[in-house]
């Protein structure tokens, strides 16, 4: 090995081991590096094992834009500080109008809902770190009732190959798509997703991706009453698999449900039993998959006493930081007076402690998109194209 050979490979090797969002400002440094962070497969499945994993806050805003968030959780002051939106371009070079966003390993899943014509019925993966996008025909599945979500499964022990499944808001309806490959959308057969479940609640509040699976609320048809329990869908088998159960064995009826993911492999869950105030913010365990049922242990992390007039309802988006056992939620209030609503953003934390630490007004009733905030994970994956175009490292 030559010696200049022999000092690239050490160089990269230490650059697998720098954060990723340090590796964005460097890459400025020479054009072997920017190659190296933009386009090369290998260095970015090396830097996806051996980096230390960074978790920054991001707000999908009622303007439709997606907003790194700065959050001052503790001291007199609270505060959640949205920074500057993100650019994100349409084919016709404008800015792009997000109505959901989904996270997976990185990448954020987008569309917007309707049929305005300038978007046509395109969906769009995005890197934010890198910039790079994957636009991608939608058709009919663009449409208000149709929900999608992103996750992915292992072609290889190293190569992950992105799927983006779409479905209505029965669980019916499910077609799925893979990145990696020039086909169409492929129809899920009727039972594949809901496994014997009546579908509830597949919203974006109540679905979540972990370890590359979805993770969405569903209600069991072989518990009597009705019990809702976790239900995972797998990407490599492309049919839900596993039932996790609630923190509550005895299967209340909820007021409240929310799920997030947390740092560390870990769901999250805001619990509210019906008829009550009380709120509670629970994490798992890791998740036992070896079964149909998943054992998993629950610890409470939060529980507070909400006042009714904080207007928690079952549309609450929520991000936890489990160390500082704090909570921040989004939430929409509708004046029941005039036609109008306003967004707020509420810090929770031990003690019962609640601060409102933003708002913004929504004029005409409900116009606008719900905030909705994100524990995103910033990478350099890189997001497969048509079958037979290879990048470098491959």
């Amino acid at each position: 090995m030559t010696i200049p050979n022999l000092f690239n490979d050490l160089v990269d090797e230490i650059l697998c081991r720098v954060p990723a969002t340090n590796l964005k400002r460097l890459r400025c440094t020479s054009k072997r590096w920017n190659r190296l962070f933009k386009d090369d497969r290998r260095f970015a499945r090396e830097h996806s094992h051996k980096a230390a994993k960074e978790y920054l806050a991001l707000m999908l805003t009622n303007k439709k834009r997606i907003c790194p968030v700065s959050l001052n959780l503790h001291g007199d002051v609270p505060c959640v500080v949205l920074k500057r939106e993100l650019s994100l371009a349409a084919p016709d070079s404008n800015q792009f109008d997000i109505d959901q966003v989904f996270h997976c390993d990185g990448l954020l899943l987008c569309n917007h809902l309707g049929n305005n014509p300038r978007y046509g019925s395109e969906i769009v993966v995005w890197n934010p770190l890198t910039g790079q996008t994957r636009w991608i025909e939608a058709g009919n599945r663009s449409k208000n009732y149709i929900r999608s979500v992103l996750g992915y499964c292992y072609q290889d022990r190293n190569k992950k190959s992105y799927k983006i499944l779409c479905f209505d808001a029965l669980g019916q309806d499910a077609e799925i798509y893979e990145l990696n490959s020039d086909t169409t959308w492929r129809k899920i057969p009727d039972g594949d997703l809901t496994l014997g479940c009546c579908w509830s609640l597949g919203c974006s509040g109540h679905t979540a991706s972990l370890n590359g699976n979805a993770y969405f609320f569903a209600m069991e048809k072989s518990k009597r009453p009705l019990g809702v329990s976790l239900l995972r869908f797998d990407f490599s088998t492309e049919k839900s698999s596993l039932f996790v159960p609630l923190p509550y064995p005895s299967c209340p009826m909820y007021e409240i449900l929310s799920l997030s993911a947390v740092r560390g492999d870990k769901l999250s869950v805001l619990l509210q039993p019906d008829c009550t105030s009380k709120t509670e913010i629970w994490v798992t365990s890791k998740i036992d998959d070896t079964t149909t049922k998943g054992a998993v242990s629950w610890t409470k992390v939060l529980a507070l006493d909400l006042s009714p007039q904080l207007q928690i309802t079952d549309e609450v988006q929520f991000l936890l930081d489990e160390d500082k056992k704090v909570a921040v939620c989004c939430e929409r209030w509708l004046d029941d007076e005039e036609p109008k609503s306003i967004d707020k953003i509420y810090i929770l934390g031990e003690d019962n402690k609640v601060n409102e630490v933003g708002s913004g007004e929504v004029i005409d009733g409900d116009a606008g998109v719900w905030q909705l905030i994100l524990n995103y994970v910033p990478s350099l994956v890189q997001i497969e194209h048509a079958r037979g175009k290879r990048k470098r490292g491959d």
